[in-house]
């Protein structure tokens, strides 16, 4: 397949649906790539860790790109000189067309690597709590796709399949579900043997459909759908896990810069939600005039608000010159995650408050004393009023650098989530920029959508800036922390678990 340094094709598969199944080879190369061709049951998530400048092209049936136009697309791409990454369902060599991708790309000397992918298989059933092998009840599985080929080159041995004695997977089958029923019974196959068919696997949106063979079918099955036959089956009702997550069912759309929306996301994830991100702005650094630099250093006091304020002003030093080594000031910080920050640059902070807000910090401003001192805010190019006027208040002599700007964001992010839109039933804001930017981006479809759903707001600045577009807020967690704002949802959620709940009466 060539070297490292020849590659210029990776046929990279992406998992069945839950994008934290990707493998780590899978996800560096995304986050590398230069052009990702992309299949339309790939988790739209995972083209978020992509590079903003990449190239993302969506390509198969559902956009009407045929298998020949997507291996021309390929050769085309790697020909540019772009890296490509190839993105499939799944693993790419089981029922992907990875292997043909593969021989057309060697035909032409094009050098390319596969990265393997959790296939459907496996992590469809491990998810709806089903083990395809059991010691006493299964030793062998047997993968048979439903959609036989027209040219009749391709059949299947329905009496050799029926014959395993082991766990069957049927990919395909959704809507040959009677048909491939009446085979297996025909074959021999016990109509009383358990199945299940699993729609939307590893995804909040999982359903499972149960039952005995001779009633496959009968209930309308809907694709994309994995159904397995055999008796580990019954050890759904026993090992089922996933939909217990007490965020499964839920799709919650974060908007918040990109490395931060794809954390909390990625914990919301942790607990059965469908977490998508809108990258709603983006920071970029400004150049602060030199003398205004010096003059903050020379205060009393450096106040850290964000940990990107600590990345900035880091940047701002190395412009000039200078060493966060020859730092002489105090440091405070508003709380534990930007203390962190500074502590990676070789910065101990002196004051941290135990609540991560405004408030904790002006409270241990009043507790230490600040009167006459000369205080310096880095920060970003919208203000904290509440802040400065607070310190001002405490008699502390105030002055301000901007270390970097806001810009919008989020264009081509815009385009990926507007067919998501409608089913995105909660909404997190961490910023009132990032509102006005969702708004801009999305229009009177986006006004639709929160009106619909439940909005969460992380404090009361972009809570009062969504009441006043007109939109009510649900949800404010105590503390301003991504933690908070779990807790907020989750707690939530409960509520609306017990709503749903019938009443429970005595015997």
């Amino acid at each position: 397949m060539g070297g490292e340094q020849d590659t210029r094709v990776y046929i990279v598969g992406a998992g069945p649906g839950d994008p934290a199944l990707i493998t780590v080879r899978g996800l560096d190369l995304l986050r590398k790539a230069d052009c990702v061709l992309y299949d339309a049951l790939v988790p739209v998530e995972l083209l978020f860790y992509t590079r903003e400048d990449a190239e993302l092209i969506p390509v198969g049936k559902r956009w009407g790109v045929t298998q020949e136009e997507i291996n021309r697309l390929m050769e085309i791409k790697a020909g540019e000189g772009k890296l490509v990454v190839r993105l499939k369902g799944g693993d790419p060599f089981i029922f992907g067309r990875g292997g043909e991708e593969a021989v057309y790309l060697r035909g032409r000397g094009i050098g390319f690597e596969v990265v393997p992918g959790v296939s459907a298989a496996s992590g469809v059933p491990a998810y709806a709590g089903i083990p395809l092998t059991y010691r006493g009840v299964s030793s062998s599985i047997c993968i048979v796709t439903c959609r036989e080929s027209r040219s009749g080159g391709e059949k299947v041995d329905w009496g050799s399949v029926a014959g395993l004695e082991g766990t069957l997977v049927l990919f395909m089958c959704a809507t040959r579900a009677r048909e491939v029923r009446e085979k297996l019974l025909s074959a021999g196959l016990s109509g009383e043997t358990p199945f299940s068919s699993i729609r939307w696997g590893t995804t909040s949106s999982q359903e499972v459909i149960s039952g005995r063979l001779r009633d496959l079918g009968e209930r309308a099955l809907v694709p994309p759908c994995i159904t397995v036959v055999g008796d580990v089956v019954e050890f759904r009702e026993r090992l089922s896990w996933f939909e217990g997550k007490p965020l499964f069912g839920r799709t919650i759309l974060v908007v918040r810069p990109r490395d931060e929306a794809l954390r909390l996301a990625e914990e919301l994830r942790s607990y059965g939600a469908r977490a998508l991100i809108f990258p709603a702005i983006r920071f970029v650094p400004t150049t602060p005039r030199a003398d205004l630099l010096r003059d903050a250093l020379d205060s009393d006091w450096l106040i850290f608000t964000s940990t990107r304020g600590v990345r900035f002003f880091v940047h701002a030093l190395r412009g000039f010159g200078l060493d966060v080594r020859a730092i002489g000031s105090r440091i405070a910080a508003v709380g534990g995650k930007t203390a962190q920050e500074l502590s990676g640059y070789g910065i101990a902070a002196d004051l941290v408050p135990g609540e991560a807000s405004t408030a904790g910090l002006l409270e241990e401003f009043g507790r230490v004393g600040i009167g006459g001192r000369k205080v310096a805010i880095l920060r970003g190019g919208i203000g904290n009023e509440a802040l400065r006027s607070g310190l001002e208040g405490l008699g502390a002599h105030v002055v301000e650098v901007v270390l970097y700007r806001t810009v919008p964001a989020g264009e081509r992010e815009a385009e990926i989530l507007r067919p998501l839109l409608s089913g995105v039933d909660t909404f997190i804001f961490t910023s009132p920029s990032g509102v006005d930017s969702f708004l801009r981006a999305f229009g009177a479809e986006g006004r639709q959508a929160l009106e619909r759903g439940a909005l969460v707001a992380m404090g009361p600045t972009t809570g009062r800036h969504l009441e006043e577009k007109g939109f009510r807020v649900d949800m404010m967690p105590v503390a301003p922390t991504d933690e908070g704002i779990i807790e907020a949802v989750l707690k939530s959620s409960r509520r609306d678990e017990r709503r749903r709940s019938p009443p429970s009466s005595d015997p």
